[in-house]
């Protein structure tokens, strides 16, 4: 009974300390204007595109198998430029329709039709 009583002690005495919380500041790079798809071009179970991205700004690309709601492939990267051109690997899934989403760090969601046979 003493020690589940010591234990009980100390549990009070520790829950009652000041807990120190380090507040980290996140950098989520610049803000994103003008995001837009310029071209998507799908060989070899590869797939490049090209977009209009803020330099700076983060950018999420994301494949959907068509009508589900969960990404089969998804690429974070910066922008360095006005014009990116990105090649993603897609040689892992099967032959079918797709969505595929450019998504900014604003929340702004491209979304194109993507065709893989």
């Amino acid at each position: 009974m003493r020690h589940a009583f010591v234990f009980i002690f100390l549990i009070v005495l520790v829950s009652c300390q000041d807990i120190e919380v380090l507040e980290k500041e996140i950098n989520l790079g610049a803000t994103a204007v003008g995001t837009q798809i310029t071209s998507i071009v799908v060989a070899n179970k590869s797939t490049t595109i090209v977009a209009n991205t803020t330099a700076g700004a983060k950018y999420s690309i994301q494949v959907y198998e068509f009508g589900n709601s969960e990404p089969v492939k998804k690429v974070g990267f910066t922008a360095d430029s006005e014009a990116t051109v990105k090649t993603i690997n897609l040689s892992e899934l099967p032959a079918g329709m797709y969505d595929l989403h450019l998504i900014d760090i604003s929340g702004t969601i491209i979304k194109k039709p993507l065709i893989l046979n």
